[in-house]
C-alpha cells in the first residue's frame, strides 16, 4: 500500500509539468519556428523544429510512469542487502519517498531548464 504522503509528493512533478506546458503553449507563437538542438558528446548542435519543445514534456512522463510503477510495487525491487520482516515496510517507504525525491528532481531538471536558452528569452 502506498502512504498518502507520497501520493500527494508525487502530484508535485505533475504540477510541475502542468505549469511548464501552459507557460509553453503560451509562449509558442513566439518562438521562431527552427530552434537550436543542442549536441552531446562528438555530436554537433543542430537545427530543429519548435516541436521538439514537447519531447522533454512526454519524455518526463514516461519516466515517472516508470518510477510510479516502482513505488506501487516495492516488494519487486531486488535490494542489496537482507530485509527483515519487522522493518520492511519501514525500507519499503524510505524508498518510495527517495523514488518521489528522484521523480521531483528530475521534473525540475528536464522541463523548465531543458529550454531556458529557448523559451525564456
Amino acid at each position: 500500500m502506498i502512504p498518502k504522503y507520497i501520493k500527494l509528493l508525487f502530484c508535485i512533478p505533475f504540477v510541475i509539468i502542468i505549469g511548464y506546458s501552459v507557460y509553453l503553449c503560451t509562449v509558442y507563437s513566439s518562438i521562431p519556428e527552427i530552434i537550436t538542438i543542442h549536441g552531446y558528446g562528438n555530436m554537433k548542435d543542430n537545427y530543429g523544429s519548435k516541436i521538439f519543445l514537447i519531447m522533454p514534456v512526454i519524455m518526463n512522463l514516461v519516466i515517472l510512469l516508470f518510477i510510479w510503477l516502482i513505488i506501487s510495487r516495492p516488494d519487486k525491487i531486488k535490494f542489496t542487502f537482507e530485509i527483515d520482516e519487522n522493518e520492511r515496510e519501514k525500507i519499503y517507504h524510505i524508498t518510495q519517498l527517495a523514488l518521489v525525491i528522484i521523480a521531483i528532481f528530475v521534473t525540475i531538471m528536464m522541463t523548465p531548464l531543458a529550454f531556458s536558452d529557448i523559451v525564456y528569452k
